[in-house]
């Protein structure tokens, strides 16, 4: 009877172990992670991708349950998921702060607005370009290749294996540097067009002194800004399916680390 019950919760606990992963992936990773998803929805996602990923893994020697091994099990699980769901949440703030300078550029930028995926306020112009970014990452898949890195991430650092190593987390930090600057050279044709027009309307102010910049540089420069947006956003989107694209590649070299 013993034997029975300790077979029993020993499939339960590795069970759970990949549960934690998955959770803690699903709190961290864009789309997943958002506002708008209740949080039902997630728990319900966590646990049906947690049973298809079950019968997958390979058994491991049982562990006591109330061991410190448990709980560092447990915490490296944790730290797995929330390590490969953050990576691509790092491309997604680096184009809200693309999406910020071009707001500054334009005079929008104290024109904010609650962002529902992260739930905080951000510029109307970061708004506008996070929309395209989550629409043009859905278009692309990535939903469902974050769910394919997942399931890889079983296979590469199985449970009770060795876990992420600690130059796969210093590279993220990395990481996260190299995405900012994709971003802002994303934004950089839009923000240098800008940068133009406010130096022409500058020149125009001191060519006439008596004209009233503040009643007709604003209305120009959210115009100018909304054609030139308009008009890159075209090249825009190149630059960003690359930063998805070195996303992605980044998460399975982090694991493989």
């Amino acid at each position: 009877m013993n034997l029975v019950y300790d077979q029993v919760v020993n499939q339960l606990l590795w069970y759970l172990l990949p549960f934690f992963r998955v959770s803690a992936f699903i709190v961290a990773a864009p789309i997943f992670s958002t506002g708008m998803v209740p949080m039902k929805i997630r728990l319900i996602v966590a646990v049906a991708i947690s049973v298809a990923i079950f019968p997958g893994l390979t058994p491991a020697d049982s562990v006591d349950p109330l061991s410190l091994n448990m709980f560092l099990l447990v915490f490296e699980q944790i730290l797995i998921g929330a390590a490969l769901g953050f990576v691509m949440q790092f491309i997604f703030a680096a184009v809200v702060n693309g999406g910020q300078l071009i707001g500054m550029q334009m005079g929008l930028g104290f024109a904010q607005m609650m962002d529902p995926q992260t739930g905080v306020n951000v510029p109307v112009v970061s708004q506008f370009y996070n929309i395209i970014a989550v629409l043009f990452f859905l278009s692309l898949n990535g939903h469902l290749v974050l769910l394919q890195i997942l399931g890889e991430s079983f296979e590469i650092l199985p449970v009770g294996g060795e876990g992420l190593a600690l130059a796969g987390i210093e590279a993220m930090v990395y990481f996260s540097a190299w995405m900012f600057s994709g971003a802002l050279i994303m934004v950089l044709p839009a923000v240098v067009s800008l940068l133009m027009i406010n130096m022409v309307m500058g020149v125009m102010t001191r060519a006439t002194p008596q004209m009233n910049i503040f009643a007709v540089g604003f209305s120009i420069t959210i115009t100018a800004g909304f054609v030139v947006i308009m008009l890159t956003l075209s090249t825009a989107l190149p630059q960003l399916a690359t930063l998805f694209n070195e996303g992605f590649l980044f998460m399975r070299e982090m694991m493989s680390s």
